[in-house]
């Protein structure tokens, strides 16, 4: 649970959108794959909060701007 946390306060939305309930009344993951690989990490770190931080802010999809000049780009999602 911590390492969704961690991800919403970065994106100001978890990779679990319930982050309180991750069982069966909860939602599904959107990248399963990259929640268990960040929770790896943190275990295998020694739960460095520091190197979680570190691989959320460093990682390409941190690093994409949200701003756009593309009003068809604003069409398609305008989020």
């Amino acid at each position: 649970m911590f390492v969704n946390r961690v991800w919403h306060y970065h994106f100001g939305r978890g990779l679990v959108s319930t982050p309180n309930d991750f069982g069966k009344q909860g939602t599904a993951p959107t990248h399963p794959e990259l929640l268990d690989w960040l929770a790896s990490e943190f275990r295998d770190n020694g739960g460095s909060w520091k190197r979680l931080h570190t691989l959320i802010v460093t990682s390409a999809a941190y690093r994409q701007s949200s701003l756009t000049d593309s009003p068809d780009a604003l069409a398609v999602d305008a989020e």
